[in-house]
C-alpha cells in the first residue's frame, strides 16, 4: 500500500490528504466551537443576510478590493481590528491576506 504519512501521526493517508481524518478532528475540536471562537449568533445573522444577497446575484462588492463577490466564491464577513463592528463581505483571499500582514506587523513592532 503506498501514500503518505499523516504530518500529525504514523497513520498512512490513501486519499491525498496531509492530515487524517482523526487528527483533524482533534484539531477542529482544539479550535473551540464557532461561538467560543467569536462568532455568535449576531455573526451567523449578519452572514446569513449578505450569503442571501450574494446568493440571489446581488451586486455585493468586497470590502477590501471593491471587486463583486460572485455566488459560489467563499468570502468571510469582515470586521474592523477591534471587532467591534462588521466592515461587510469580503474575498476569503483579502480578508485572510489582510489578517495575516496585520499580524505580521504586530509580531514586527
Amino acid at each position: 500500500m503506498s501514500g503518505r504519512v499523516c504530518s500529525k501521526c504514523p497513520r498512512i493517508l490513501t486519499d491525498g490528504s496531509t492530515i487524517c481524518v482523526w487528527c483533524k478532528r482533534e484539531k477542529d475540536r482544539a479550535r473551540g466551537t464557532s461561538t467560543q471562537r467569536g462568532y455568535g449568533s449576531a455573526h451567523q445573522t449578519e452572514r446569513a443576510r449578505w450569503q442571501a444577497k450574494i446568493d440571489a446575484g446581488e451586486e455585493v462588492a468586497c470590502t477590501r478590493c471593491w471587486r463583486q463577490i460572485l455566488p459560489g466564491t467563499p468570502w468571510d464577513l469582515g470586521h474592523s481590528d477591534s471587532r467591534t463592528f462588521y466592515t461587510g463581505p469580503e474575498h476569503a483571499t483579502c480578508n485572510r491576506s489582510a489578517a495575516g500582514k496585520h499580524a505580521a506587523a504586530l509580531r514586527n513592532r
